[in-house]
């Protein structure tokens, strides 16, 4: 075992199962009796359900909690748009006028919704972010070269805030400046830390030397943190953007809704993300078919519920991320605390292929380790309005160098039975040179994988 690397709040972060278990029952007990208190919303949803938060006192007893979701959660703010005059919807807990940020879903999947963030809501934000940069060994004056979106999104401002309250030296560039913007940007400021989507640090890779010249391992970057979109925990992708600035090593990060982004960063093993905010936010493992909670052991497989603890403006209690993921809680080799999550797929993204489920970003990653070829940029073709796809499913595949005819019909051949012995499908995979299949980042940096037809 590894000596690890010092914590930002190591009583907190590791705390004992049997203490940190007995700790977030007595808090989940406070934040259910007071958002039933102070949030008519809440006290008839859970006089619907059948629960009375007065009388809590087990998980067994959380069991029967309603959850909430998305669609709950943007017709709660439209309501309360419509009604009280703010955003921040009928489930709010707290005086509207205590709000003093607020941020913006991606609206990837509908009309965004805004969190809105209390001073002390911004200050549990804090304190996950400072847990973040101490684990993946940001220092204090380390130049960081911020390429997310500069925006309401909870991975664009806030985040630079947080950097500058760790006392980062921070480059807050965005993502609009252009490749040749950036790499002048880059060139002149010297970064030690890049962050940004996994998509874009392959796209630097690739067009900053085509448009510039310059070499992205040129650059001295020895720390990337990716988050934003799936990818930065895949072998295959990780490995790309560590070789192509210079042998940086790569961290992948990621949150959840309401529960005080962020919340989970990978190690230099890369055994999946170390889940490192239990003290203030409560993850549960569900089966996807009956919703039963599953019990949180070493390799448990099931969709992800979370609650924030302590959250003031609009807590979500039993939020459904609707990510399926695989959790680890045995001993990870780089000695830091924290079960392990490793994200399989949405929920609300899998497809149906004659009664098999699969889920696009499985697609991806048996592509991305099937050959070294491939670049991992691929989209999935799909009817548009319908989960049900008809076999053979459409797979189109970027390559990194053109191939000749044979050598193209080999690798199809190859991708394709890979994908039926994986997954269990019968796919047609199409390949496309570097270039010519459209990589859509969108407004947040993120690459979609699904692409839709009428």
């Amino acid at each position: 075992m590894k000596m690890a690397p010092p914590l930002w709040n190591p009583q907190m972060e590791g705390l004992d199962r049997k203490s940190l278990r007995d700790l977030q029952l007595v808090k989940l007990r406070a934040l259910l009796v007071r958002v039933y208190e102070a949030s008519p919303y809440y006290h008839e949803k859970f006089r619907k359900a059948g629960v009375d938060p007065y009388k809590f006192s087990s998980w067994e007893d959380y069991a029967h909690y309603p959850f909430f979701d998305k669609e709950e959660e943007r017709l709660s703010q439209e309501q309360s748009l419509e009604q009280l005059g703010h955003p921040f919807g009928l489930h709010i807990s707290c005086d509207p006028r205590l709000v003093n940020r607020v941020s913006a879903s991606s609206g990837t999947t509908g009309r965004p919704t805004y969190s809105g963030y209390t001073e002390k809501d911004r200050a549990i934000s804090l304190e996950h972010h400072h847990r973040f940069a101490t684990r993946i060994g940001l220092r204090k004056g380390d130049r960081v070269l911020f390429s997310m979106v500069l925006a309401m999104w909870a991975a664009g401002v806030p985040g630079v805030d947080a950097l500058l309250n760790f006392g980062a030296c921070v480059i807050p560039i965005g993502g609009k400046s252009g490749t040749e913007g950036w790499a002048q940007t880059a060139v002149d400021t010297r970064p030690e830390v890049l962050m940004c989507t996994p998509s874009f640090a392959l796209h630097l890779i690739k067009s900053v030397p085509e448009r510039t010249g310059i070499d992205t391992r040129s650059l001295g970057i020895r720390k990337i943190c990716v988050t934003g979109e799936p990818g930065g925990s895949i072998k295959e992708i990780y490995t790309r953007i560590s070789e192509g600035f210079g042998g940086a090593e790569v961290y992948d990060g990621t949150g959840a809704t309401g529960v005080h982004n962020p919340t989970c960063v990978s190690c230099e093993e890369h055994s999946g993300l170390h889940f490192f905010a239990e003290d203030n936010a409560i993850f549960e493992i569900v089966d996807p078919k009956t919703m039963l909670p599953l019990p949180l052991e070493d390799g448990v497989e099931g969709e992800i519920v979370y609650t924030g603890l302590h959250k003031e403006c609009a807590p979500l209690v039993r939020w459904r991320d609707k990510d399926i993921v695989q959790v680890f809680t045995a001993p990870c080799a780089c000695g830091r605390p924290g079960p392990r999550l490793v994200f399989k797929g949405r929920v609300d993204d899998m497809l149906l292929v004659r009664g098999v489920n699969v889920f696009p970003n499985a697609i991806r990653d048996v592509i991305s380790r099937a050959s070294d070829a491939v670049t991992g940029h691929v989209r999935v073709v799909k009817a548009k309005g319908t989960p049900v796809v008809n076999p053979p499913v459409r797979v189109k595949v970027e390559l990194k160098e053109p191939l000749p005819p044979e050598a193209r019909r080999v690798l199809v051949s190859r991708l394709e039975s890979q994908l039926h012995d994986a997954l269990h499908f019968s796919p047609s995979v199409e390949l496309f040179d570097t270039g010519t299949l459209p990589q859509e980042l969108g407004s947040t940096g993120k690459s979609k994988i699904v692409e839709e037809t009428d």
